[in-house]
């Protein structure tokens, strides 16, 4: 039954975090600290590892489909780099208590925000449009170039540290801030983000890998059900309207957000 329910939690973390761009740690970590008698340390360190394997094997159908903006996710994955051995190291020097408040409080605030928040394609009709063709228009291109490199650097800082320091890949505010912050369409803000913490995750794994705080047993039966949930996400996620995309997202993060608080 513990196999099989850690099967089923990879996929099902692996399906929903490839359709809302997120690696599906945010979903899997919880889960992990509620049900699994494991630390909050080692819960971060196994949850990035998933979200390295969700991201990577979704990321080829995301390449194919030509809906990542590459200069992006490079420069977001370059400045997360440093961000996530600083959150690695806050994640073993601070209380657990500190480690579900915080979690709880990101979560919850995102999910009220995509809540009350229109979709940027509801309110754009090319942008619905681009949402249509699954492809990037030459206005997201062009926005794509217009995004100035500091920025993105200092935004790759900050979902490197929230990546290591909670598990969860970051991919959950980074599409917000892609779709919101930067006018792209979620289709094209999802896929981008698979393709930083493709990148990103990697190298937050270095020091978890090194200092052994990954439990393997756990990565090893969940990642059977990711490869299978990451092709069905990427696959699923074409299909769908930006809109259901974000209330799955806005859904889902508050719920964990509120399930997070009873474990203080």
């Amino acid at each position: 039954m513990i196999i099989f329910s850690l099967i089923f939690l990879g996929f099902a973390a692996s399906t929903y975090g490839t359709i809302i761009g997120a690696g599906g740690g945010f979903l899997f970590v919880p889960v992990l600290l509620m049900f699994y008698d494991i630390s909050p340390e080692a819960a971060a360190a196994t949850g990035l590892a998933i979200v390295f394997i969700n991201a990577a094997a979704g990321l080829p159908l995301f390449l194919k489909q030509r809906r990542v903006l590459l200069r992006t996710g490079l420069l977001l994955a370059a400045g997360a780099f440093p961000g996530t051995f600083l959150g690695e190291r806050l994640v073993q020097i601070s209380p657990e208590a500190v480690f579900y408040i915080l979690f709880a409080c990101l979560l919850i605030i995102l999910g009220l925000f995509l809540s009350v928040k229109k979709p940027p394609e509801a309110k754009n009709e090319i942008a619905a449009s681009a949402e249509n063709s699954h492809t990037l228009t030459e206005k997201e291109k062009n926005e794509d170039q217009a995004i100035k490199m500091p920025v993105l650097l200092g935004i790759g800082v900050m979902l490197g540290i929230i990546s290591s320091f909670f598990g969860i890949g970051g991919g959950w505010l980074l599409v917000p801030i892609l779709a919101y912050g930067f006018g792209l369409s979620l289709k094209a803000s999802t896929a981008t983000s698979i393709f930083s913490l493709a990148l990103y995750s990697l190298s937050g794994l270095i020091p978890v890998i090194v200092n052994n705080t990954v439990d393997w047993n756990i990565v090893i039966w969940s990642g059977l059900g990711v490869l299978v949930g990451a092709q069905a996400g990427a696959v699923l996620s074409k299909k769908m309207k930006g809109t259901t995309i974000t209330r799955l997202l806005a859904a889902l993060v508050v719920v964990v957000g509120a399930g997070m608080i009873f474990q203080i």
